[in-house]
Order: structure tokens, then sequence, then C-alpha cells
């Protein structure tokens, strides 16, 4: 509201000046089309003579300008598009000189602000709009100027958020510095009573591990002995069955008989005195006592028959070379016959020379854990008694004390890595984009929403939703020369579908307020953002560093 009056105020000395300058600079004899600073190329030499500004040629002063190229850089036709690499000079009085195309004079479409390149008629028909666009520029500059200016106040503030940022990342480490020596002592403290407490557990498990096995092996036994039991219990009943032909709840002598097995003599028939050998010398037997004196001494003879009762074999594998395999069995059958006049009857299950897990294998021949068994088991802790269960205590919290010390140092190396990482970083000749590090800005548009997280990384994702695309990591400024810290590249992102991987370039303009003005993406795969800083407002810019006119 108050810079316009200001401005007319300026239009009036201004416009005064430019007449002056104007009205002088009509003195000045030069060819239409030629800037003011070369006149003095354009004029006549002897015999009104002029030569090409390449040195090439030497033509008629009275040729420049004539609508036909005479010089091969076309240097003699300024004012006209006779050559087709010519150049007209706009004076543009009020604004800024230009140079144009020497095809754009005399083509009926205003390119001069004062119109001078449609001399041929075009120019009564071109307004002159140098002044307008020239205050239009210079209000521009000065908006521009002010927002450098404000913005650069605001970029000192960065400078001194950076620095700050730089002291207090100094100071951190050095205090995790001191803290990591501190904790690597108590980690040495922790690792002794830890080996102290777990070489007291360990002889305290020995000892508990020894009388377990005890334990467990009487517990085995005690089942096993349960389990023979009542398998030859049903093996004594299944056998009494079997012999009980007339079913009258008795196996008699007769009824023996018929079984050659029970021959002991081999002689080819079963005696009576054999039979009542099996009947504990009785006539006849019930079932329960079949079962305590007649099944003990009938199935090791069983067990021989069927080949599961073996004879004894040589330490080397083989057998006697002067014994036949008859004499073998009849000397096993023998020794078993003798155990068994002895009173070792109960040979029990699995007692024969093939041990016992030929009786008890299952179809595909090992051996039956059960249901149940340990690996079966739900993992618990045992039932410790009371000294062994101190111990492990005591060394489960020594080790609980080391790890929470290890994890400790992890932690505090883990900081000062990350504080390495930062310090590494080039945050600009200042620190001033130091407080963008760790931050993220978005920025959407109709279909993707862009992520950008300063000195980290670029990313994109569909604004209906999914996976987030990674555009790049930040890699380095880019910048040129002085211009260093005007542009970051972000590569390595994620592949294109048959194509390079992803990258992105970010320039950095100044402004009031951090934010991503655009996005784009010229090239496949290859994306640039716009983002506004206050950080990088150098306050280089003014408003007296306009381009130079002719005034």
């Amino acid at each position: 509201m108050n810079k316009l009056p200001s401005v007319r105020k300026l239009s009036l000395p201004l416009l005064v000046v430019l007449i002056v300058v104007a009205l002088a600079i009509a003195n000045i004899p030069r060819p239409r089309g030629v800037p003011l600073f070369k006149a003095s190329l354009y004029a006549p030499g002897p015999g009104k003579s002029w030569v090409c500004l390449d040195g090439q040629k030497t033509i008629l002063h009275t040729q420049v300008n004539d609508d036909f190229c005479d010089c091969a850089d076309g240097s003699d036709e300024p004012g006209t598009s006779a050559c087709a690499n010519g150049s007209f000079n706009c004076a543009n009085l009020g604004h800024r000189a230009e140079d144009i195309h020497s095809s754009l004079v005399n083509d009926g479409i205003c390119d001069c602000c004062d119109g001078s390149d449609e001399w041929s008629g075009g120019a009564a028909s071109c307004p002159n709009t140098c002044l307008e666009r020239g205050r239009a520029e210079e209000e521009q500059r000065r908006s521009q100027a002010d927002l450098h200016k404000r913005g650069s106040a605001k970029r000192s503030e960065f400078i001194a958020i950076g620095k700050q940022m730089r002291v207090d990342r100094e100071a951190r480490r050095k205090d995790l510095e001191h803290r990591r020596k501190e904790q690597e002592a108590v980690k040495a403290e922790k690792e002794e009573l830890k080996k102290t407490a777990e070489a007291a557990e360990a002889e305290a498990l020995d000892i508990y591990k020894e009388q377990q096995r005890e334990r467990d092996a009487a517990a085995a036994e005690a089942a096993r002995s349960q389990e023979d039991a009542q398998t030859m219990r049903y093996e004594a009943e299944a056998a009494f069955n079997k012999y009980d032909a007339n079913k009258d709840g008795f196996v008699e002598v007769t009824e023996l008989m018929i079984d050659m097995t029970l021959d002991r003599d081999r002689n080819g028939i079963v005696t009576v005195e054999e039979a009542k050998f099996f009947l504990d010398e009785r006539d006849r037997i019930d079932l329960d006592s079949f079962h305590t004196l007649s099944w003990p001494r009938i199935k090791p003879i069983k067990m021989l028959a069927e080949g599961i009762f073996k004879p004894p074999v040589l330490e080397n594998g083989g057998q006697e070379e002067n014994e036949s395999v008859e004499t073998q069995e009849q000397t096993a059958r023998e020794e078993l016959e003798h155990e068994i006049e002895e009173g070792h009857e109960q040979v029990g299950v699995g007692e024969g020379a093939d041990g016992e897990e030929e009786l008890y294998e299952d179809e595909e021949g090992e051996a039956d854990v059960g249901v149940g068994s340990v690996a079966d088991a739900p993992q618990s802790e045992p039932d410790y008694d009371p000294e062994t269960k101190r111990l492990v205590d005591l060394a489960n919290e020594a080790r609980h004390a080391y790890t929470e010390a290890e994890q400790s140092i992890r932690q505090i190396e883990n900081e000062i890595k990350e504080i390495a990482d930062q310090e590494a970083k080039d945050y600009g000749p200042n620190e001033e984009y130091a407080a963008l590090d760790g931050e993220c800005f978005t920025y959407e548009d109709r279909e993707y929403v862009y992520s950008l997280c300063p000195f980290e990384r670029a990313s994109q994702k569909q604004q209906r939703g999914g996976l987030e695309t990674t555009l790049g990591r930040y890699e380095k400024w880019f910048g040129e020369g002085d211009k260093k810290y005007q542009k970051q590249k972000y590569a390595h992102g994620a592949a294109c579908w048959n194509g390079p991987q992803r990258s992105a370039m970010v320039e950095f303009k100044c402004g009031l307020y951090q934010k991503i003005t655009s996005v784009a993406e010229p090239s496949r795969c290859e994306y640039n953002f716009v983002f506004e800083t206050p950080a990088a407002c150098d306050g280089v810019f003014s408003a007296d560093t306009r381009p130079h006119d002719e005034l």
C-alpha cells in the first residue's frame, strides 16, 4: 500500500534522465541494431569502406544494413534479418538492453519492449513498455532484496543453532567417552562375578545331575520291572490259554506233552517227567501258578527255539572253529536249563543274549520311546534342591548384570558413532544447514506424496497409498564453485522397471520458511526438488546489483 506512491515519485526524475540520455544517444551515429558500446566499430573507413568484424572482407559502408548479407559473420546486417547468424540489439531505454536473433526483426511480432525490432512499420504499432517493465522488474528486485535481507537474518539464527549443535555434539561425545570407560570397568567387574557364580553353579549342577541320573535310573528300573511283570503276566496268560486245550482252567501234563519245544533231551518225545518239570512236578496247574512257576521255565525254551536266545559269540565276532552249530545250540540249551534249575527263572523280557529291544521294537526296528518322552516334554526349570537353586539364581543374576553392562556399552558406542557420522557431514561453511538434519518435509501433487529428509534420503509414494519408493540417499553437495551449497545429490535409489536406479537433485533457494516448493521428473527416474530455506539466504542479493542498461 505504501510502496506504490514512492515508485510514482521516483518515476518523474527517472523519466527526465531517460529523455536527456536518449537525446545524447541519438546524436551518436551508429547503424540500426548496433549496441552503443559497438558504435565505434561501425564508423566508415577510408574511401567510405568498412571491414567486417571478423576481418575477412572489406565492403562499402553503404552496404551495412542494406538487407543483403555480405559478411560471413553477419556483422554487416545488425538491423535486418538478411543474415542467418546475425543479431539485433534492443536498446530498451528504461528497462535493459538485450540481443535477439536477427530472424526476429520485422517478423510482425514485438520482441523488444521499445518496439525497435519492427522498424519497417511495426514499430508504430508496438507500444513502448520498457518503463513499465523496468518499474516491475525494479519492484521485483526490491522484493527479492527484502526477502534476502529478512532471510539472511533468519540464516544468522540457523548459523548460531548449527554452531551450538556442533559444540553440544563435541561435549556429548566427550561425556560418552568418559561413560564408556566407566562402563568397561563395570563390565570387567561383572564378568569376574559372573565367572565365579558360574563356576559354583556348574559344580552344584554336576552334583545335581549325578544325583538325578541315579534317581532316574532307579525310577526307570522300577518302571521296567513293573512293565516286565505286566508283559510276563500277559505272555503267561496267552500261553496258558493255548496249552489249556479242554478249557477247564488248568494246564495238565498231557497238554504240555504235545509241545515238542519242551523236549529237553531232544529224543523226539516229551516225557511225563519232562512235562512235570515245567509244571513244578505237579499233574496240573492253574493260571496263577502257571504264571509264577511254569512260565519262567517255559519262556527261555521258547526263546531258544525261536532264535531269540542265541549262543555266546567270541569277541572277534566268529564262532569256535571246532564246534558245530548244533553243538553250540546244545551247549546254550544246557546252560539255560542249568540257570533255570539253579533258581534263575526270572530271565524276563529282553534278558536274552540279544537284549531288550528285540521284543519291544516297533515294526520299523526302532525302539519306541513312548508318549511323554524327554524330547516332547515342555522345558521347565528342574526341581533343584534349595542350595542348588540358590547358586543357579546367583549365576542368573550375575549373567543378567553382565548382559546389562554389555548393552550399556553398545548403546554408548552406537551414539558415539552417530555423532561421528554427523560431524563428518558438511553442513555448509557456517553450519547453517545443520538444523535441517533429522527433519523431513513433504510435498503433494495430484499423484504422489514426495518426502525429503535432508542429509538422509528422498522418497515418494502414491496418493492412494502403498509402499514408499526411495528416490535416493544423500551423497554430496553438487553445486559448482561458489554455488556449491545450492544443490545436493541423492543417489542409489530404488531401481526403475527396466531402467537405472532412481536419483534426485535438490536445489536450495532463499525463503523465509522451510518447504518443498516443487518436484519434477525431467528425465526418467531422475527427480528435481526445489527447497526453500533461510539457510540459503546468503545476503549477497541487493537491489543495486541489477543489469546495466545503456542509460
